[in-house]
């Protein structure tokens, strides 16, 4: 009751600029940035997720806030809030829910968004490929974590991983293939959790992976916290190539009998390295395709 007395005082308070302005918020889209949030359990942090709205000033409650915890979010020294911070609050390894609502202040729009805990049953490792060349741009690699139906987590920030190098049964020595950087060592932004976790000395859901030499690596990684000591690690095959090309590498047309001398070249960090000429290719035809 004493919410409603709260919500009601402040709809009235606006009332003279709602009669004013009444087409500019009829026209106002007011509009959550996800429908559902799945949470996983933790005894050692809460785990967050940033609720986002858009149309107006909200209100921000939860059905359970034992479950989990909403707390408003107010950008540029404003008392508007259009974003909410969500963290997980269950302090039983089990499945649980909870609703939050969002209230435009004004206009007493009502937004949901359903929150559910649960608990990690298996992990996966994602990557935007499994090729990384010699000395070149590093590869990010993160963790997706399922829970028992295979629904993805929407958040694993401020947990902790232990990410490692695992020995390849096709390869006598996987020593020294691949290495696994920080984000400090690396010219690249991550989240300002995982700056705070390289800052304690602790990897994140993601990291980034360099090629040292050729060959092919095993890249694992599992949960480090206890609760999850018995859920399988992930693994993840990387190949690492030479980055190796003909010059030219375009498609080549010659007339029968003639020839074209070719260059390799080498690409490390962006620059060209180690020209040198093969063997004459003759045209036995009237068509060279060149790869």
């Amino acid at each position: 009751w004493c919410r409603s007395h709260v919500v009601l005082r402040a709809l009235w308070a606006r009332l003279p600029v709602l009669l004013c302005f009444p087409s500019l918020f009829l026209a106002a889209a007011f509009k959550l940035n996800v429908p559902k949030v799945l949470l996983p359990f933790s005894r050692e942090l809460h785990v967050p997720f940033v609720l986002e709205a858009e149309g107006g000033c909200y209100s921000w409650y939860s059905t359970h806030p034992d479950i989990v915890n909403v707390e408003p979010l107010y950008g540029n020294s404003t008392v508007c809030s259009q974003k909410a911070l969500l963290s997980a609050q269950a302090s039983q390894a089990a499945k649980f829910s909870s609703i939050i609502h969002s209230l435009v202040i004004v206009t007493g729009h009502l937004l949901r968004c359903d929150v559910i805990v649960d608990v990690i049953d298996s992990i996966e490792i994602v990557s935007r490929t499994r090729e990384i060349y010699v000395e070149d741009s590093p590869l990010e690699l993160t963790v997706r974590a399922l829970d028992v139906e295979g629904n993805t987590f929407s958040s694993l920030s401020g947990m902790t991983f232990e990410w490692s190098i695992a020995k390849d049964d096709n390869m006598e020595s996987y020593f020294g293939l691949v290495r696994i950087l920080r984000y400090s060592e690396a010219e690249y932004s991550p989240p300002d959790y995982i700056v705070d976790l390289e800052r304690a000395e602790k990897h994140g859901d993601r990291i980034l992976v360099s090629g040292i030499k050729t060959g092919a690596a095993i890249i694992k990684v599992r949960i480090q916290e206890s609760t999850y000591k018995k859920v399988s690690a992930a693994l993840v095959r990387l190949l690492v190539l030479e980055n190796v090309f003909l010059i030219p590498s375009h498609d080549v047309y010659l007339l029968v009998g003639a020839y074209i001398k070719y260059q390799v070249a080498k690409m490390i960090q962006g620059k060209l390295t180690g020209k040198f000429l093969v063997p004459l290719y003759f045209a036995m035809s009237s068509f060279l395709y060149c790869l």
